[in-house]
């Protein structure tokens, strides 16, 4: 009887841990999706050229092809740094980093984002 009762206390205290973890890869996950999201959007109102494999883009085409990238990716991908260095900055194909050109600085579009990223208030931050 006592060990059925110790293992009842063990099965329950796995059950309250394994809640507890999914609630915090959940939240993770949600600001995760939130910094993407962010950083898209940014992408979508920029008065910018977004240079891709060679080939200009508009702000809104650019934003589409990362829409499209995330998709595809999000469920590998962990944090926002990852988001940035290994779907938002270069070519699956070819290896070559994106560039963003506003005004006229060109910029690799890691450190676009990053910067952007950067500038992100408290209360976008939710």
């Amino acid at each position: 009887m006592n060990a059925a009762k110790g293992f009842k206390r063990i099965l329950l205290l796995s059950f309250v841990v394994a809640g507890a973890m999914q609630g915090a890869f959940a939240a993770t996950t949600e600001r995760l999706e939130n910094d993407v999201m962010y950083l898209i959007s940014h992408m979508e109102k920029a008065d910018c050229t977004f240079v891709r494999n060679g080939k200009t883009y508009t702000n809104l085409e650019a934003a589409e092809h990362l829409l499209n990238k995330w998709d595809y990716a999000k469920d590998d991908i962990t944090s926002t740094a990852m988001f940035i260095d290994e779907v938002a900055s270069k070519s699956w194909f070819t290896g070559q980093a994106y560039k963003v050109q506003c005004g006229g600085e060109v910029v690799t579009s890691q450190v676009w984002l990053t910067e952007k990223l950067a500038e992100k208030t408290p209360v976008e931050q939710d």
